[in-house]
């Protein structure tokens, strides 16, 4: 366990499985968060396109796959990178240990979301509670599909753990 498949070392730092929102971000998605939180900032209530913003906690709600899509429409997980790791260092459970947000430009209804999942590092094997296994960090940025301009980031730090035996 203790070497990291060259495939995965390879994936260390580059952007993968990138992936455009469904739909462009709108103002009564925006307006039923708030008031499922029962937040009343202006900002997420306004009638001014313009002017209306997108919760910071919807970072990345708009690039999760839907629940169902009609055969063959579907996306996938959407922390591919996640899983994959997983399957390559042959660790079929996994924990959140570690999450952070980072908030830039705010989201605006009538935007389109992309955002690309990043490997930023995998640690060396190590033992917790939960067993034998090793800490990965992977970073997903998201971005406006049209400009570039960034949005935001969550960073989260992963566990995995369970090791398969060998065949």
């Amino acid at each position: 366990m203790n070497a990291i498949p060259e495939d995965v070392v390879d994936l260390i730092g580059k952007p993968c499985f990138p992936q455009v929102s469904d739909c462009q971000v709108e103002a009564g998605a925006i307006r039923s968060f708030a008031a499922a939180v029962e937040d009343g900032f202006p900002a997420f209530w306004t009638d001014e396109a313009d002017n209306m913003l997108a919760p910071p906690a919807l970072l990345s709600a708009w690039n999760r796959s839907l629940m169902w899509a009609p055969e063959g429409k579907g996306e996938g997980s959407g922390l591919a990178l996640h899983f994959l790791l997983k399957r390559k260092l042959g660790l079929p459970r996994a924990v959140v240990a570690e999450t952070e947000t980072e908030l830039a430009d705010p989201i605006r209804p009538g935007v389109r979301v992309k955002c690309e999942q990043v490997l930023v590092d995998v640690g060396e094997p190590c033992t917790t509670r939960l067993g034998e296994g090793r800490y990965w960090t992977i970073r997903v940025e998201y971005r406006c599909a049209a400009t570039g301009a960034f949005f935001g980031a969550e960073t989260m730090r992963f566990f995995g753990y369970g090791r398969e035996a060998d065949t």
